[in-house]
């Protein structure tokens, strides 16, 4: 194995991921998706100096062979389409615009180019900062601002061909990657792990019993935490659930759907989190990969809808990811902590470990 510094990232980007706008005004929720928060992003890491700590690359565009690796012939072709008439709706919350196509296919491409870089030995970590994001996408349909699955077509790429045979993937966006996880749910050799907000008044998809099917069982780990659940909850998921499994999995790369809408600011989530959690999820994967003798981590950006929130997110998680100190950033508030909140989140988290833990002893006596 080569060996490569643990502090070097790359940061993969293009001009055109702010292209795609789907034509409606705030409040709604598809509003919220917009070039804005890209540019935004990308222009507080580039003042704050954060971009100059990483080896910048260009996004290259994906082709249709790419996303059929995941998705249905039908799936693309409808992206296509209505690209091409310029509006309609391909699913719920997932409109089209003239631009969403040659978008889409570029914020593959990145998500691919990671991993390749990854694997190339030149650095250790990448982050993929492209737009629209995916984990929504199932194999044949798109939704909730997703159309193609970004982190599942790389993971696909990346296992080609034998190249890598045990993928771990990491969701810590406010919502459940419902594509991601529906896409390897019988796959023994991809682990999915969703962090998660969770209504558990009027139930759905995410729940913590979903643990796979068939060879796929005991691979799919939900922990779905009660909303407004704070840093605390998050850190304590990490150390109790995240670190053991992915210790219990031992994957050869982790790809990381980073989505940053959990932010106790953002529009859309409803999470009670701050620049602090993402810290802490870029330094246990930064640690997870030094003690696995990983190849390293790709993170692909799902959501994050505050544009003044996310550039800050994404720099505590390169800061972890780096092994630099917890930066002291301005959303670090003192904010109230519910104690029933955080009772019921170590219930869950309890729950969620007498779920999946017997599937890792499996694992290790087989």
């Amino acid at each position: 194995m080569i060996d490569v510094p643990e502090n070097k990232i790359a940061f993969i980007s293009h001009p055109k991921a702010s292209m795609h706008q789907m034509p409606f005004p705030k409040p709604h929720l598809e509003s919220f998706e917009n070039p804005l928060r890209y540019q935004m992003a990308e222009r507080y890491l580039e003042k704050k100096g954060i971009l100059n700590q990483t080896v910048r690359l260009r996004a290259p565009r994906a082709n249709t062979k790419d996303i059929l690796l995941v998705h249905s012939p039908y799936l693309v072709d409808s992206v296509e389409i209505l690209s091409n008439i310029g509006t309609g709706q391909l699913g719920e919350s997932a409109y089209a615009s003239p631009d969403l196509f040659q978008t889409a296919l570029l914020a593959v491409g990145g998500a691919m180019k990671g991993t390749d870089v990854v694997l190339s030995g030149n650095v250790k970590h990448a982050f993929v900062f492209m737009r629209p994001p995916g984990h929504h996408a199932t194999t044949s349909d798109p939704a909730g601002l997703c159309y193609f699955n970004n982190v599942a077509i790389a993971t696909k790429h990346v296992m080609q061909n034998e190249r890598v045979h045990r993928v771990s993937i990491v969701d810590f966006d406010d919502h459940h990657g419902n594509g991601t996880s529906e896409i390897f749910y019988t796959n023994p050799n991809v682990q999915y792990i969703s962090f998660h907000e969770y209504d558990y008044e009027n139930f759905g998809l995410g729940h913590y019993t979903e643990v796979g099917y068939g060879e796929g069982k005991g691979t799919n780990i939900n922990i779905p935490l009660v909303e407004t659940s704070p840093d605390t909850s998050y850190k304590t998921a990490i150390k109790r659930v995240l670190e053991p499994a992915l210790n219990a999995f031992k994957p050869q790369l982790i790809m990381v759907s980073a989505g940053y809408d959990a932010h106790y600011a953002d529009p859309v989530g409803n999470m009670d989190v701050d620049s602090r959690t993402y810290w802490e999820f870029g330094d246990s994967i930064r640690r997870m990969v030094q003690s696995l003798n990983a190849l390293g981590s790709v993170w692909v950006l799902e959501g994050g809808y505050n544009p003044f929130a996310l550039g800050p997110s994404i720099e505590a998680s390169l800061d972890g990811l780096a092994g630099r100190q917890r930066p002291a950033l301005e959303d670090q508030v003192e904010r109230e902590s519910n104690p029933l909140i955080l009772e019921s989140n170590d219930e869950i988290i309890d729950k969620v470990l007498e779920t999946v833990t017997p599937y890792w002893a499996k694992k290790k006596t087989s």
